[in-house]
């Protein structure tokens, strides 16, 4: 006879990030707390795979090639996708701060990062 476990509601967040350490510890943070994580080299990558899967969060470093992060998230609304994003930056600046919540982004986490300081913007972002 089968038999059902029961598991508490998981979030699904995507990470699009062209450094793959930064993919890696991120993932296996995201994963320790319980969270389903895919991760991306590129928004290009990312682009061709969002319509047919569907995140809770989707965590976008500022630079990537050939999209940075602002781009990724304009093609991500031109499509009709409403995702939450958070952008990940090692770039520390008043300036990208203000454009980056302009464009749309829920918040701005700095790199180096504290695991702390993501994953309660991740809580903030999924409680929106």
């Amino acid at each position: 006879m089968a038999q059902t476990v029961a598991t508490k509601t998981q979030h699904w967040i995507a990470i699009v990030d062209d450094n793959e350490a930064v993919c890696r510890s991120l993932s296996l943070l995201l994963r320790s707390k319980g969270h389903g994580v895919k991760t991306y080299p590129n928004g290009l990558t990312f682009l061709s795979r969002a319509p047919t899967e569907t995140y809770n969060c989707v965590l976008i470093d500022f630079k990537m090639s050939p999209h940075d992060g602002f781009a990724l998230l304009h093609e991500l609304r031109a499509v009709g996708n409403d995702t939450p994003a958070i952008m990940i930056t090692g770039w520390q600046s008043p300036d990208l701060l203000r454009q980056a919540l302009q464009a749309g982004f829920k918040d701005v986490i700095y790199k180096p990062m504290l695991d702390d300081t993501l994953l309660a913007a991740i809580e903030r972002v999924l409680l929106i």
